[in-house]
């Protein structure tokens, strides 16, 4: 929106000291946000009123004249090509140092003293665009220059344009979002209510004479309201004896400064209040309403018929809806209700009965039916905001005056319509005085308050201990309606400057460490980083097939309306979806090393309360890491995944051990699986896959699998997580490989724990093959360590080594029957 800043001081005394600059600023801060500020008179520096006085025709060019242009203190000659210049006519005369644009170019041309067709000129007398005052004075041919004759009293030659069409002020450019909660700020007087306040001058009354109604009808206009929810007022006034003509310049130079575009002395009236007052209006032309003198003409306010067609002022043809509120006579549309007239609605140079309207409309009516259409204009921007239903009578009467003032033939012929059903929240407001204190952290004196609330239009009345403030009208529609929204009022005009800046002044309590958390937060660190696996993703759910699959004969939650209805169930296992996850991966990719953390749900255990007061129970939801290992051509996938065990211990410093498994389940390996034990309890299983339920799900090679319960480890993790450290050795480890046949009941524990306390040079055992086949006998299993020897002295010779190794071979034939192999 644009904001002429000679138009606010119109309502508001400002010093001469105050510039436009001061204003926006105090605006910007206080108010809305203001993105640019113009000069309206940038292109008329050294721009004056020029007269005529003599017309030659040039001795070189056909198509040139010789001008002696008297600007009251010399008289300059002049070369030029207008095709409407002569003797006696005033013009806007560029004089030397003025900047024009040249034939449409972007950058200003300077003018200076020159010789055309061997004829010097100095000066340019313009055309309209060339100093940017197209909308003021509209060409009808290319080389017409501007014709001041009659406009303009002689008595200004000489004087400066812009002083002469009071075309000197500032111009704001307001962005309209900053203004959207405001519909009184849609209009110069409202902004200039809040200037006056910002500055601490008073704001004069807007002057709108009262209509004198005739004592009786001549025409006796019919107005009928059918939607009075969508329309709560309804006001219209019939003038005849109107003559259209061109509006006076002091008139059409605000609609300029506004960005209008200047039409006819009506039709401005109803721009000029829409921008003064920010409540839009409309001018009928009596003629074209169905019916006149015979026959009562109607204005009906009513919702649109479904398919019914209107052509607007615009001449886009649209079809309407049941939605759209239209203005329409007894037979055809008029208007889309608050958003543009009809082209049966227009006036004309032959007009000269009309009819006023001022209405206000449901807000979101308007949107919606300017939204459906396509249609934006000043009206529906300003309708959509919701204005106050009172200024309708005030424009009316604006617009009533300015029409006799403009056309002295111009008599009100009926009497006014007035329709009206609306009621505003208008308060009081009643709140604690220390209320602002409380809100803001700031003591503003009781004085400054009301000022400030006065100024803005409430009316405040004060008791002991309370104030009890009245909303004005135009801040009752959607926009104050509480204590806070005067705390804010205040707040602003106050300057959120002065409000001192504090820290709060209360203890601040670190929030309880969420031990689940860092744990999941850790374990991603140690199989994304140290170990190289890749995380993955998966939805809870599982399918029917993937649970026959797996063989999994335990109970499964059923959800009544699953994301998708191939997999209803809440999975059990993070396994079914992983193994899917690794046949995808699988066939790209020679190895897969994926991990997962996410909840398991065991409807079988007994869970969290749905309700702290109730005695039903949900499903055991419990936090799992699980991690999936396969290698096309690796035939010992376990060892794999019981290193990552392993080193998983080491870097949580908790002591994971691994027994038999007690109990095998039908998707793992019968002699490949184990249970994780740490600080003597069971957290998790490690298996291999059973190669039947692998192939069922597409994988060929062998795959090991890792579960760790998260909420049981969280709880040892809490206890033993204290890190130690120690010195990296100075001399180097030796590793040593050894293989032994022994009795396949012999558990890797026995064997881990034996080979440990040999001798003090074993630093570690490591498990890495197990192999029960054709090449060893019924009952027996081959197993494969591997040991790391290491002096802290010295580095370890080759004999050291094999005696190590000697002593390991009897232990493990003394203790389990071992026969070493070879």
């Amino acid at each position: 929106m644009k904001l002429s800043f000679n138009w606010l001081k119109q309502y508001v005394n400002l010093p001469d000291s105050v510039s436009a600059l001061e204003v926006a600023e105090k605006l910007k801060m206080a108010t809305v946000e203001v993105e640019e500020i113009d000069r309206q008179d940038a292109l008329l520096d050294n721009v004056v009123i020029g007269k005529v006085l003599k017309v030659e025709k040039h001795p070189e060019a056909d198509k040139l004249k010789l001008c002696e242009v008297d600007i009251k203190n010399e008289k300059l000659q002049i070369v030029c090509g207008g095709s409407n210049v002569r003797e006696g006519m005033l013009v806007a005369l560029a004089k030397v140092g003025a900047k024009v644009k040249w034939h449409g170019q972007e950058d200003l041309l300077e003018l200076k003293p020159t010789a055309i067709r061997g004829v010097e000129s100095f000066g340019m007398i313009c055309s309209a665009s060339e100093i940017g005052l197209d909308t003021f004075f509209p060409a009808k041919e290319q080389k017409e220059i501007i014709d001041l004759t009659g406009r303009i009293s002689e008595k200004q030659v000489g004087k400066p344009l812009a002083d002469a069409l009071e075309l000197n002020d500032v111009i704001f450019d307001i962005d309209n979002k900053s203004l959207s909660h405001r519909p009184d700020l849609w209009g110069h007087y409202g902004m200039a209510r809040e200037v006056a306040v910002l500055f601490g001058k008073s704001l004069k009354e807007y002057g709108a004479v009262k209509i004198k109604e005739p004592k009786k009808d001549f025409f006796g206009l019919k107005v009928e309201v059918k939607d009075k929810k969508l329309c709560p007022r309804y006001m219209a006034a019939v003038l005849r004896g109107v003559k259209v003509e061109e509006s006076p310049n002091w008139l059409k130079a605000k609609l300029i400064s506004a960005g209008f575009r200047p039409i006819n002395n009506i039709v401005d009236i109803t721009n000029y209040v829409l921008l003064d007052l920010g409540q839009p209006m409309h001018a009928f032309d009596m003629e074209q309403l169905a019916g006149n003198k015979e026959q009562l003409a109607k204005i009906i306010v009513r919702r649109a018929e479904s398919g019914e067609m209107i052509k607007l002022l615009d001449e886009n043809v649209i079809e309407l809806v049941s939605e759209d509120l239209i203005i329409a006579d007894a037979e055809k549309p008029l208007a889309l209700a608050g958003v543009m007239g009809g082209e049966h609605s227009g006036i004309t140079e032959k007009t000269t009965t009309i009819i006023f309207e001022s209405a206000n409309f449901n807000a979101s009516s308007i949107r919606k039916s300017s939204t459906r259409h396509g249609l934006r204009t000043d009206s529906s921007a300003r309708f959509e905001k919701s204005l106050d239903p009172n200024w309708c009578e005030i424009a009316l009467n604006k617009a009533v005056e300015l029409a006799h003032k403009f056309c002295a033939t111009a008599e009100l012929a009926d009497k006014i319509s007035d329709i009206s059903d609306f009621t505003l929240a208008v308060g009081p407001i009643v709140m604690q005085k220390n209320i602002f204190e409380k809100k803001l952290g700031e003591k503003i004196p009781e004085k400054e308050i009301t000022k400030i609330l006065t100024g803005l239009g409430f009316k405040v009345s004060a008791q002991s201990d309370k104030w009890a403030v009245e909303i004005p009208t135009w801040r009752a529609t959607k926009d104050v309606s509480g204590a806070e929204d005067l705390i804010e009022e205040v707040a602003r005009i106050w300057g959120y400057e002065q409000i001192a800046s504090a820290m709060p002044e209360f203890g601040i309590t670190a929030p309880e460490k969420n031990k689940l958390s860092a744990l999941e937060h850790d374990l991603r660190d140690i199989f994304a980083g140290s170990f190289s696996f890749d995380e993955v993703y998966n939805y809870s759910f599982v399918s029917p097939s993937q649970i026959e699959r797996l063989g999994d004969k335990g109970e499964y939650t059923e959800l009544d309306n699953p994301l998708s209805k191939e997999k209803p169930y809440l999975r059990r296992s993070l396994l079914p979806n992983m193994m899917e996850n690794a046949v995808k991966n699988i066939e790209f990719f020679d190895t897969v090393r994926i991990f997962e953390i996410g909840k398991v749900f065991w409807p079988d255990m007994a869970g969290a309360r749905v309700d702290s007061n109730g005695s039903e129970l949900l499903p055991r939801q419990d936090t799992y890491l699980s991690a999936l290992y396969c290698e096309k051509k690796d035939e010992a996938p376990f060892s794999a995944v019981r290193r990552s065990v392993e080193r998983m211990g080491e870097v949580l410093n908790l002591d994971f051990k691994i027994n038999a498994l007690s109990h095998v389940a039908p998707w793992m390996h019968p002699t490949r699986a184990g249970e994780i034990i740490c600080d003597g309890i069971f957290v998790g299983v490690i298996y291999e896959v059973n190669p039947f339920i692998a192939k069922k799900f597409g994988l060929d090679c062998r795959v090991s699998f890792l579960e760790i319960n998260l909420e049981t480890l969280v709880e040892i993790g809490e206890k033993a997580k204290k890190a130690t450290y120690r010195k990296v050795p100075d001399f180097p480890s030796v590793v040593r490989d050894l293989a032994f046949v022994v009795d396949g009941d012999i558990t890797h524990a026995q064997v881990e724990e034996c080979l440990k306390s040999i001798d003090p040079l074993v630093e570690s055992v490591e498990l890495f093959d197990v192999y029960i086949g054709d090449a060893v006998s019924e009952g027996e299993k081959s197993m494969a360590y591997r040991l790391t020897l290491s002096r802290p002295d010295k580095t370890l010779s080759s004999s050291e080594v094999d005696a190590v190794l000697i002593k390991a071979g009897s232990a493990l034939k003394k203790k389990f029957g071992a026969e070493v192999r070879r």
